[in-house]
């Protein structure tokens, strides 16, 4: 025999697979809105995850573009050390390789140079160092040591008593010259996006004054 069909159980079986396993985002019946599993509307998580997200006031907006005029104004004083010890030989080198150094007047031409270019030689060469050494002990201890010994050592310079004084000391200096890759590195931290540019060419003034005022203080 064959079974009559039975519409009442059918429809039973059907309304007990929609209740345990409903359809992902199907539309409900009252306004056509999808539905989630908890029986949420996408609408209404769309409307709370736009009511609980991050806001942006006027008041952030200035804060994030506001420049520490004082921190980078006392950065770009500090970075007028360096260009000034570098300058500031140049206006009696000669005169001292030839009388303190006790050179003849065709060798002082090479000593000058020699003497001149040895502290960007050891500067260069210990730039790299001076960066992992800032970002391990931290960059005012490294600043303050770069600065005491550039002025050291550029102190005992003018008091050298023979050439390979003057040599040593100059190569001294240049151990010590590790301050513009950490006055650079303290602008970036002290700067926003937005701000970086205006410190950064304040540091370049100020690096560019002190070329101009080191062979001044030289004459």
């Amino acid at each position: 025999m064959t079974e009559s069909a039975d519409p009442t159980r059918h429809t039973s079986d059907t309304g007990a697979a929609d209740e345990g396993t409903p359809l992902l985002l199907a539309p409900d019946t009252a306004g056509g809105k999808a539905v989630q599993p908890n029986g949420h509307s996408t609408g209404d998580i769309i409307k709370s995850t736009t009511h609980n997200g991050p806001e942006t006031s006027p008041s952030t907006t200035t804060e994030e573009k506001h420049l520490p005029y004082i921190q980078i104004l006392v950065l770009c004083y500090a970075s007028l050390v360096e260009p000034v010890a570098y300058f500031s030989i140049f206006p009696y080198i000669q005169e001292m390789v030839e009388r303190t150094g006790g050179q003849e007047v065709e060798n002082v031409g090479f000593w000058t140079g020699m003497i001149e270019s040895l502290f960007s030689l050891v500067q260069m060469m210990l730039m790299i160092f001076y960066g992992r050494l800032a970002d391990r002990v931290g960059r005012k201890p490294v600043l303050v040591f770069s600065l005491a010994g550039v002025a050291g050592a550029s102190a005992l310079f003018g008091m050298s008593a023979t050439l390979w004084q003057m040599v040593c000391l100059r190569c001294l200096a240049g151990l010590f010259a590790g301050s513009s890759v950490t006055i650079r590195a303290m602008l970036s931290e002290n700067c926003t996006k937005e701000t970086q540019a205006r410190a950064f060419s304040w540091y370049m003034f100020a690096r560019n004054l002190g070329i101009f005022i080191g062979p001044l203080i030289g004459r």
